[in-house]
């Protein structure tokens, strides 16, 4: 029988006595659900674990759900891990480890790496990447079924959250019938389709509702015909609706899902520059290749990247006509 991908972390995760979980900084719902749906399966067959997040601050939607993590480890401390397992995380830039090291130290350990990310640099020991797979989520259930090992019903909840964030609830086109089989074993293993249902996509307090119309009334703006919709965060519309960025995972999709457009984009200002995202409803016209130009990665279809230019008008400058190209191609 052929070897699984995954075969030589699996037997390594599996013959540890205690693995630390990472995953990317400000974590979503997939790099979320995969650290913690790992820990629960690695506690269930007698192996130990923890998840490190460490600026210890989860979106809001999230931090009813997803508890009991450590917020730091130093170097120091890494000695006692002898697996270090990175999930959902793309590059080195993005690994979610802290101040006390990186994945440069990490590269001298038993460091492995899970992810569904295409041209991931993270360059793990050992690594499984799958960019056909619609979350990381999904192949850390797909482990699960191939091993026909327990797991709890608060573990498959955690898997089936990243499934749901990651695929739009099923809805992008990340969603192939092996992702759809992934999330049935999830609810197999009594994942609670209500409790994330309720928790992740209806429980939105009345401030950000207010923020969504307000960016939508006064910042949305259109190019290429109508096909092309952006609009950019200011710290005056955060001011207004006491709004914070680190709730900002699914905002895109406002932008998204109007009528006529295919390439949306969203902006905000940091200290390294203009942060953006970028999201393609149609697959002729991915995104991933414009986020690339500009130094980011992601998705085809959900990419993004950072461009440091003074003023928003510059941004613009910049980026239109990558996309009026886009189109033109």
């Amino acid at each position: 029988m052929e070897c699984h991908p995954a075969q030589e972390i699996i037997n390594k995760l599996l013959a540890a006595e205690n693995v630390l979980l990472l995953t990317h900084q400000r974590p979503d719902g997939d790099a979320l659900g995969s650290t913690f749906g790992m820990k629960e399966f690695l506690r269930s067959n007698g192996v130990a674990a923890e998840v490190l997040i460490p600026d210890g601050a989860l979106p809001r939607r999230y931090t009813r759900m997803f508890t009991g993590y450590l917020s730091q480890v130093t170097a120091a401390e890494l000695d006692k891990f002898d697996c270090i397992l990175a999930l959902d995380c793309a590059n080195p830039e993005r690994l979610g480890s802290g101040e006390d090291f990186n994945a440069a130290d990490l590269r001298k350990r038993n460091f492995l790496c899970i992810d569904h990310h295409e041209g991931n640099s993270l360059s793990a020991v050992s690594s499984w990447i799958s960019p056909q797979s619609g979350s990381t989520c999904q192949m850390v259930m797909e482990i699960i079924d191939m091993l026909d090992m327990p797991t709890t019903m608060a573990g498959a909840t955690f898997l089936l959250t990243g499934m749901m964030t990651d695929t739009g609830c099923f809805c992008f086109s990340n969603t192939t019938g092996s992702a759809l089989r992934a999330a049935a074993l999830a609810v197999d293993n009594g994942a609670n389709v209500e409790l994330i249902a309720n928790e992740i996509f209806f429980s939105k307090p009345l401030n950000q509702l207010n923020f969504e119309a307000a960016l939508v009334e006064r910042a949305l703006r259109t190019a290429c015909g109508g096909k092309f919709a952006y609009a950019c965060i200011t710290p005056e519309l955060l001011d207004e609706f006491n709004f914070d960025l680190r709730e900002d995972e699914g905002l895109i999709d406002i932008l998204r899902g109007l009528e006529g457009v295919v390439i949306a984009m969203l902006v905000h200002r940091r200290a390294d520059g203009w942060r953006v995202s970028l999201r393609s409803k149609d697959s002729r016209y991915p995104v991933r290749p414009v986020a690339l130009q500009f130094n980011g990665g992601g998705h085809d279809l959900a990419a993004g990247c950072t461009i440091d230019v003074p003023e928003f008008k510059d941004l613009e400058e910049k980026i239109i006509p990558v996309i009026e190209k886009l189109f033109a191609e």
